[in-house]
């Protein structure tokens, strides 16, 4: 029987979607922060340290919507800005055991309740100089999800159709006597959203742009 949920639709779209080639560097470049004088390169250079992040849907959102932590300010690294949770992995390490560990860690979203669909495109983050692999789910957790405060400030479910119908816009900023000019997307409290986060989002959004296009008129695509 074909499902009526828009999400659970959208679920079943990224197990097959993510087995086949992604729009890749071509989303990226859409959010891609510039540093005056520096070119970011998009693939991952050799010797740069790996890394997950876990970009996890809920399924019990009307519209798919994914996870976001706003990072504690005191931490070393993208402090106070919107981010997957996840982090570097530990030695042996898959990136799906690193991006479902540090879940836990940050916002308790138990691993037995997480649904692995795929993993999205790589991306190079030059302030860590971390390869990131972005490892896609969905989850039903029936207890409430609860930031651990020496990481996260605050969670929240951004939903991708309110992310396709959001205009990004550019912002600059001084770093070390530098102008960084980045797009980004006003639309999260606090800070807004951009940098390797948005650039992930934004092969999402490309993925989900496919997917409103072919989903049944049925499923109640907006």
């Amino acid at each position: 029987m074909e499902p009526t949920s828009l999400t659970e639709q959208w679920i079943i779209f990224l197990r097959h979607r993510l087995r086949v080639p992604l729009p890749g560097h071509t989303a990226h470049r859409q959010m891609v922060p510039r540093l005056q004088g520096e070119e970011r390169p998009l693939e991952p250079p050799q010797g740069c340290r790996p890394a997950a992040v876990l970009v996890a849907f809920s399924r019990e959102a009307p519209l798919p919507s994914c996870l976001l932590t706003l990072r504690s300010s005191r931490l070393p690294h993208h402090r106070g800005e919107w981010s997957f949770p996840g982090g570097m992995l530990q030695p042996g390490e898959t990136p799906t055991a690193a991006a479902l560990r540090e879940a836990a860690e940050e916002i308790g979203l138990h691993p037995e309740s997480v649904e692995l669909l795929g993993t999205a495109t790589p991306i190079y983050v030059p302030t860590s100089h971390a390869a990131v692999v972005p490892v896609v789910a969905a989850f039903l957790q029936r207890t409430p999800l609860q930031p651990n405060p020496a990481e996260v400030d605050a969670i929240v479910l951004l939903s991708l159709e309110e992310l396709r119908r959001s205009e990004p816009i550019t912002q600059t900023w001084q770093r070390n006597g530098r102008s960084l000019t980045a797009p980004v997307w006003p639309i999260l409290p606090r800070v807004p959203l951009w940098g390797a986060t948005a650039m992930i989002l934004s092969e999402l959004l490309c993925l989900y742009e496919e997917f409103c296009s072919s989903a049944s008129p049925s499923a109640g695509v907006p």
